[in-house]
């Protein structure tokens, strides 16, 4: 009987790790960075180790360091995936619009992108995380920045600097315009998930940013 049960249990361990072998590299490298996210989200970046992490994703610590060698590198490649895990410049409805030259349109699906990404789990949101880097990992905030600014920063002031061209809006400074409405959303989506009772969602938010939108076409047009 002990032979039988200890081969079962062998057979079970061996089924175990085929079934954790499975994953592709990348799949892999996904599911521990979002595990990252979600842990550091709720705990922070100085609460959360790896040992957590790998026991969230059922696998060895050794493992965790084989694809990031160390908590700094996990932390870094975490900014990047967030950043880069729902890029405005890819986002099917601002490019429409930018084609169109539809400023409203620009401006609002900027901001109904971010909310929605933003705004989706209160627990798991990168505002939180943005908080935590501040407070804990001033570079790992930094770095965030870094990326917001190449990619969303980037996006509307570049839009911004062609409608100056087209003679619609006033000679003004592209940069300033674009980070005052980013900062602006930010500052929304910020009040939602940390002073709102209720679920967040974007119903809540859109009305005000529109308001914002018109007024701020309005200073900006010639």
């Amino acid at each position: 009987m002990y032979v039988i049960r200890n081969g079962l249990f062998h057979n079970l361990i061996i089924t175990y790790g085929r079934m954790i072998k499975k994953l592709s590299e990348t799949d892999r490298r996904l599911q521990i960075l979002k595990e990252t996210q979600n842990i550091c989200a709720k705990k922070g970046f100085s609460e959360t180790t790896l040992d957590m992490i790998a026991k969230q994703c059922k696998v060895s610590r050794a493992l965790i360091v084989q694809y990031f060698k160390t908590k700094e590198d996990l932390y870094e490649a975490l900014i990047s995936f967030i950043c880069e895990g729902h890029p405005l410049q890819e986002d099917i409805n601002i490019k429409e619009h930018i084609k169109n030259k539809d400023d409203f349109g620009v401006f609002h699906g900027i901001a109904l992108h971010l909310c929605k990404h933003m705004l989706c789990n209160t627990d798991q949101s990168p505002v939180r995380l943005i908080f935590f880097s501040m407070l804990e990992r001033p570079e790992l905030y930094q770095k965030h920045y870094e990326q917001r600014a190449k990619y969303g920063l980037a996006l509307l002031r570049n839009y911004i600097r062609e409608r100056i061209k087209d003679g619609v809006f006033k000679d003004i400074n592209p940069h300033h315009v674009a980070a005052g409405f980013i900062a602006m959303l930010i500052q929304f989506i910020i009040q939602e998930v940390t002073i709102q009772s209720a679920p967040p969602n974007n119903t809540k938010v859109m009305p005000a940013v529109e308001t914002m939108i018109h007024i701020l076409l309005d200073g900006l047009k010639l």
